[in-house]
């Protein structure tokens, strides 16, 4: 009977502590970009291609997501005005951007996650950020509000410098734009 308890005990415990995988729902996650510059700025979409999530006791051990870049859309240029919006996005998919043609997706692989020193609310979760086969040591900022072994959805604030990856498109004199792009990233796993 001892030997059955501590069986049992022993096989609880290493179900606690092993890591479980969860897939990302991509049609459930999103990610909104904003790019600023000295006239103004633009939003817009881009989506997610796959991604996996690493959870451990129900927190966040690890993962990854890929970006379709391909999939760029301008949000803050009506569709009613097809000609700037089309020029826009074609723009930003093109060689003085994103170059989506020669790398159409971007990726973030999480190594270590960390508690957030200022918000408990949040984590800090850092891993490599490839954008146009650049991969640089990168944190973020990740507000979860589900974590389960079966459930994962998360807020994240992702900001980069656009010339650390060479994104390094000029502008004109009076529309420069500015080096710093935001993502605002929503994911899901299941």
């Amino acid at each position: 009977m001892k030997n059955l308890i501590l069986f049992i005990l022993l096989g609880t415990s290493h179900v606690s502590y092993s890591q479980i995988g969860l897939n990302v729902v991509s049609a459930d996650s999103k990610v909104q970009w904003t790019g600023t510059k000295v006239i103004g700025l633009h939003q817009g979409l881009v989506s997610i291609k796959e991604g996996k999530v690493k959870m451990k006791n129900h927190k966040l051990v690890g993962g990854y997501f890929i970006i379709d870049m391909t999939t760029i859309t301008c949000t803050d240029i009506p569709d009613s005005d097809p000609i700037p919006k089309k020029k826009l996005e074609n723009h930003l998919k093109g060689e003085d951007f994103f170059d989506v043609a020669k790398y159409p997706t971007a990726k973030f692989e999480i190594d270590e996650v960390r508690t957030h020193p200022d918000n408990t609310a949040k984590i800090l979760v850092l891993g490599n950020l490839t954008i146009k086969g650049i991969t640089k040591r990168w944190k973020i900022e990740v507000e979860p509000t589900t974590q389960t072994d079966r459930l994962f959805i998360a807020q994240a604030d992702l900001r980069f410098d656009r010339q650390q990856f060479g994104v390094a498109y000029k502008g004109l004199k009076d529309e420069l734009v500015h080096d710093m792009v935001r993502l605002n990233i929503v994911l899901k796993a299941r």
